[in-house]
This record gives C-alpha cells, structure tokens and sequence, in this order.
C-alpha cells in the first residue's frame, strides 16, 4: 500500500514537473512583454544542427540496437525520435542567410512535420507485441525506417529545389503546424500513458522516460502552432525537444 502511494506521489511530482514548460508559454503568449526576441541565426543554425545530428544517430543506433535484440516496442520507439531529430536537422538548414539566403516552405516545415509523423510511431510502439508479432513487426520497423530515411532525403531535395506544393512562401503554411499539432499531441498523450501504465506493472525505469519524452514532445508541438519566431516561446520548443531526445537516450541505456 505504502509502495502505490509512493508511486502516485511519484507520478504527480514527474507530472508537475513536466507541466512547468507548458504553463511557461501560456506566460510567455498571455504577456507578449516577457516574451523577448532574440536573433542570432548563427547560433541557431550551429546548435539546432549539431543537437538534432546527434540525436538522429543515438535514435538510429537505439534501433539497431533493439533490431538486435528482437525489442519491436524500443525500435518503434526510435523512429519516433529519429523522425523528429531528422526534420529538425532539415528545419536548421532553412536558418536564413547560413547555407540559405532566405527560408522556404520545405524547410520551415519541416520540424512540424517530423514531430507529427513521430506520434504515429510512438502510438505504434504502445501495441502489444510478443513471439511471431513482435519478430514481424521488428522486421517491418526497419523496412520503415528505411522508408523514413529516404522521406527526409526526399523532402530535402524537394526543399532545395522548390517543387509543388513546397513552392509556396512560408507565411502561406503558417496554419500547418496547429492542424498537426492537435493529432500529434492526442497520439503522444495517449502514448505517454500507456507507458506510465507499463511503468506501473513493470517499472522499468526506460518506461517512464519513455513517457515523459513523449509528454515533452506533446508540450514542443503546442509551442511550435502558437509560439512567436525568434522570441523566447520559439526557442522552447527546440529545448523541449533536445530535452526530451536526451531523456529517451539515457532512458534506452538503464
């Protein structure tokens, strides 16, 4: 009895905890006055790059890692965050001026994009998957995963040279990221509680991290539909999810 309340204060402290990000861009929009703006496209190019190259290799490496070892849930797992890494790499390129003049549709999109196809991944790895399933659907993720590594060359190409319907200025896709923000945040909630759920009958430590990297990944799709470009609300949904990368990095290794 002592050990399940412990776990609920637990839960709600992680949860509190977690919260504090989304109640500080509610601050940051209901008071335009604290939201400063802060411009350095250098510094974004090099450190939006550089964290999210990264990230995609530990999230291919988690994969192959799980390929081996026959764990279809950890694999899925993995292209969530290796989605959600590689179009953030993709979104760094379209820092204007560095390797760019200006920005474009393809690029300027492509964090949203990334970020909502990893929640059907990560709605994905929730199934139950065990004996023939689980070796099927290891066999399938990587054939995915190939497929996902090829998208993000193809969206790169089609970026660079500016294809329908990528064509367009980036003002004329500026609603895009709230239509996918509300799946996307629907499929990370709900993943995220089924693995605390998991958490609770096995308490695997991976399982909890799991599912705070999806909640953060949930909070960094809201701040990506309404937060200001290069004001303090936009660099929190890049801290969010270099957060919530780390979180699932060290939660894979324990």
């Amino acid at each position: 009895m002592a050990g399940s309340a412990t776990s609920a204060r637990g839960i709600i402290f992680r949860t509190a905890v977690l919260a504090v990000p989304l109640l500080g861009l509610g601050l940051l929009l209901g008071r335009p006055e604290l939201d400063l703006r802060w411009e350095h496209h250098p510094a974004h190019f090099s450190l939006v790059l550089s964290s999210a190259v990264v990230s995609a290799i530990l999230a291919y490496a988690t994969g192959e890692a799980a390929g081996r070892r026959g764990d279809a849930r950890l694999l899925y797992v993995s292209l969530a965050f290796l989605s959600s890494a590689g179009f953030l790499a993709l979104h760094a390129l379209a820092t204007p001026g560095v390797l760019l003049g200006t920005s474009n549709t393809g690029f300027a999109i492509a964090t949203p994009v990334g970020v909502a196809l990893g929640s059907v991944f990560a709605a994905w790895s929730t199934a139950e998957l065990s004996g023939d399933n689980e070796v099927r659907d290891v066999r399938i993720g990587k054939l995915v995963r190939l497929g996902l590594l090829g998208l993000m060359v193809l969206w790169a190409v089609w970026s660079l040279v500016e294809l329908p319907p990528l064509n367009l200025p980036p003002q004329s896709a500026e609603r895009l990221p709230v239509w996918l923000a509300v799946p996307g945040v629907i499929l990370y909630a709900g993943s995220a509680a089924r693995y605390v759920h998991l958490w609770l009958r096995r308490r695997a430590m991976m399982l909890l991290a799991v599912a705070s990297a999806f909640i953060l990944l949930a909070e960094s799709m809201v701040a990506i539909a309404f937060a200001r470009n290069w004001h303090l609300s936009w660099w929190e949904w890049h801290v969010l999810m270099l957060a919530a990368f780390a979180l699932v990095a060290v939660g894979a290794r324990m």
